[in-house]
């Protein structure tokens, strides 16, 4: 008997093409374990991103105290923003409310927000004035709170996951009703869970519903492969697409188990979206629809999030409630047909209406176009956040009673500018839209902001992103450098300094430019007082060419503005012809209002002390003289109009801005506490033939009226000396001068070196000007 192996008894030809082929065959076996090991370790890679908990992005802790007028509705929906934890409980005429005591709030998060106390706000008939606010003690017993007033926590925003900032709250399958489970497996893959990679019997079940009804209704991709489709590719309809996602499925089911496909599934699914932002996973779309927790859903809620599903924008039931509910009830009619429903029970839901909450109609979260800057600010320092098991949650500088102020405002004056102007929308329909950024210039925090009339409509944040001609309100540039005292001695203009009001002739682009005031001044001359709150242009022109360029520019980049070189300033340029953003303009004028210290645009605290020694850019008096200016532009100049809201002595100082044909209107008003920037005007840049006054300061007015209608002016510096002046001449007045003269601030050696009262200042007086700006030119 022949006891040699097998392959040794064939011939050696035939031996090494068997070897050959175990060697090929062990090549392909190993590098396809080694690319199912690559892919593994790829997905696994996505499921930890995409399962991780995300960062919560919640407002500032906000104040409110007795006296405060703040609605209760307004205040109740802030709290109760985040179902099913509530920080409030509203009555008739109260609010149940927890929060902190104190003169300042403790930073968020921290275990101090863990000890919060009840406390009774106490609301006026009319529901809108806080008139009392006492400690919810032990046997009802109320305590009267302190004067400090009531820290109440911040408010939730949104969370920020998959790069989006959504609602989105992950909850265990076991968390998920029974309904809603079997609602989603009827609806979307019946044979789940005996094929929970790839159907072949799906696929050819949905061609065939799909010939009967003569276009396309059903899909045969199992939960697996569009969980696949959603979380990990693109959506195009290509074979190659299709191939990848049939592996990634097939991959997918051998790492997780068909009940964690089913939990990511519903957690990472995409429900559609509000005002701004995105709705993700079923406990979020149950809360935002219905406002209860996903264990408590019943079939017919569970068809209509079912139906949402299948496509999110036109299926959502508060853009297209008919379409909605009919696709609820075709889906109500397949769990009939299961023998799920009975037919009684089939016959009643499909009756009921909708049965959305009214919650889901309407944005809770204040400051959309805050939050998406915010989210916007998170994405591009993800590295630097190191991430934990548990959600991150981030606290913003937003004031969400601020900001939801702003947010019900801003369309509403919009809408009454436009009757009140004739300004309708365009031949594409653009409406008249604005911006709004409100910061505290102490530090740079930014209150709140609006990039538009509304997200929904128009996401594009123009705060941020718009870039527009800030027109007269870049003329505290080449003011501040006249007013700034020089190395060797004082500053080159005093605000008594008489400017030309005479017809000028420049050259820019090649051509002869005339420039003019936006309203007649007859006068021949001015004083530099005058010229800035009316906001004249042929005064700062003639004063301009005094002033160093390379001062100017270094000035206007101190203050984060944006500027050509000294060698490329157009003839134009102090009149405001570089585009600026609202932001960029918010963050110069927080200079100016706290004193020259450098600030920059914060959504976030800043745990440094803003100000430091080394951090202050303008000279302290110079900047004072500003702000006096600033204040009387709103008490008798251009910003007249805003003493209608705040009243003749409110201490708020401003700045209106015009460019050419009313095509931007600006207000910025300014204080040592806030500064609050104001645009308006169209996306396409057509004109309004309006100017800022008319524009911008409707839209601030009723906003300080409710928040800040008074405040304290920036104290001068030590040295500064106060003078009475006789407007006719520029001159120190003295006890002859019987006409009304006015008292002007002044840096020292500054003021006037002669007394007298007339019609017009003493040649002397003249040739002292004119030899101290020749002195500075040359």
């Amino acid at each position: 008997m022949n006891r040699r192996p097998i392959l040794a008894r064939l011939p050696d030809q035939f031996q090494k093409w068997f070897l050959a082929c175990i060697l090929v065959f062990g090549g392909i076996h190993l590098l396809a374990d080694f690319l199912v090991d690559r892919l593994d370790r790829h997905l696994l890679i996505l499921l930890t991103t995409i399962e991780s908990p995300g960062i919560g992005l919640y407002s500032a802790p906000f104040r409110v105290s007795s006296g405060d007028r703040i609605p209760k509705t307004l205040l109740s929906g802030l709290l109760t923003s985040r179902p099913p934890s509530p920080h409030a409980f509203k009555g008739h005429s109260f609010l149940i409310v927890s929060g902190i005591t104190g003169s300042a709030p403790p930073p968020y998060p921290s275990p101090a927000w863990n000890a919060m106390k009840r406390y009774v706000l106490s609301f006026g008939p009319d529901g809108k004035t806080i008139l009392s606010i006492v400690e919810s003690g032990p046997e009802r017993i109320l305590t009267p709170l302190s004067l400090d007033g009531l820290w109440l926590p911040p408010v939730f925003l949104g969370t920020i996951t998959e790069g989006v900032l959504a609602e989105y709250r992950p909850v265990p399958l076991s968390e998920v009703s029974r309904a809603m489970k079997k609602t989603l497996i009827v609806s979307e893959d019946r044979r789940f869970y005996q094929e929970p990679a790839i159907d072949p019997m799906g696929i050819l079940r949905a061609a065939w519903d799909d010939i009967k009804a003569a276009r396309f209704r059903e899909g045969g991709s199992t939960l697996t492969q569009q969980v696949v489709k959603n979380l990990f590719l693109n959506r195009d309809k290509t074979l190659y697409r299709k191939a990848v996602e049939a592996v990634y499925a097939l991959r997918l089911i051998h790492l997780r188990t068909p009940d964690q496909v089913l939990s990511l599934y519903l957690n990472h699914i995409d429900w559609g979206g509000t005002d701004h932002t995105r709705i993700i996973g079923i406990e979020a779309a149950t809360e935002r629809y219905f406002g209860h927790p996903a264990r408590y859903l019943n079939y017919r809620e569970s068809a209509l999030l079912a139906a949402i599903l299948r496509a999110p924008t036109r299926n959502a039931p508060f853009r297209d409630p008919g379409r909605a509910m009919e696709i609820r009830n075709r889906i109500l009619g397949k769990l009939y047909r299961q023998k799920i429903l009975s037919k009684k029970e089939y016959s009643f839901d499909i009756r009921s209406p909708l049965g959305v909450s009214r919650d889901a109609f309407r944005n809770t979260q204040p400051g959309p176009y805050f939050a998406d800057w915010a989210a916007r600010i998170i994405f591009h320092n993800m590295d630097q956040i190191v991430p934990d098991e548990e959600e991150i949650s981030m606290a913003t500088t937003m004031d969400p009673i601020l900001s939801s102020r702003l947010d019900f405002l801003l369309p509403r004056i919009l809408r009454r500018l436009e009757k009140s102007y004739r300004l309708n929308p365009g031949s594409k329909g653009t409406p008249l839209e604005a911006a709004a950024v409100v910061m505290d210039p102490r530090t740079g925090n930014v209150l709140a902001m609006s990039g538009g009339r509304g997200f929904d409509s128009s996401p594009f944040n123009r705060a941020v992103r718009s870039y527009r001609q800030p027109a007269s309100l870049f003329k505290i540039v080449p003011y501040l450098v006249a007013l700034s005292p020089e190395s060797d001695g004082p500053p080159r203009a005093t605000l008594s300094t008489w400017l030309s009001n005479d017809p000028i002739s420049m050259k820019a682009g090649g051509l002869n430019w005339q420039p003019k005031n936006a309203t007649e001044v007859r006068s021949q001359r001015l004083l530099l007082e005058e010229a800035f709150i009316h906001s004249l242009n042929i005064p700062l022109l003639h004063l301009e060419p005094l002033l160093p360029p390379r001062r100017l520019v270094q000035t206007a980049r101190d203050l984060g503005l944006e500027t050509p070189s000294p060698e490329k300033l157009p003839a134009s340029w102090p009149l405001g012809v570089v585009p600026q953003t609202p932001l960029e303009i918010a963050a110069a004028y927080s200079i100016v209002a706290n004193g020259g210290w450098a600030v920059s645009p914060q959504a976030f605290p800043n745990p440094s002390p803003p100000l430091s020694p080394r951090s202050r850019i303008l000279d302290p008096g110079a900047v004072y003289l500003v702000n006096h200016l600033l204040r009387e532009t709103v008490r008798r100049g251009t910003g007249r109009a805003l003493t209608r809201w705040v009243g003749e002595e409110s201490g708020w100082g401003g700045k209106t801005g015009t460019s050419n044909e009313g095509r931007d209107g600006w207000f910025v008003a300014v204080s040592p506490e806030r500064v609050v920037v104001v645009w308006v005007g169209f996306d396409d840049n057509r004109p309004t033939h309006r100017v800022g006054a008319e524009l911008a300061i409707p839209v601030v007015g009723p906003l300080l009226q409710e928040t800040l209608p008074h405040v304290t002016p920036l104290p001068p510096p030590p040295d500064i000396t106060w003078d009475p002046i006789d407007p006719e001449t520029g001159l120190v007045a003295n006890d002859a001068c019987a006409r009304t003269v006015m008292k002007l601030p002044y840096l020292p050696g500054s003021a006037p070196p002669q007394e007298g009262c007339g019609t017009a200042p003493p040649p002397d007086h003249l040739i002292q000007s004119i030899s101290h700006f020749l002195h500075h030119l040359f």
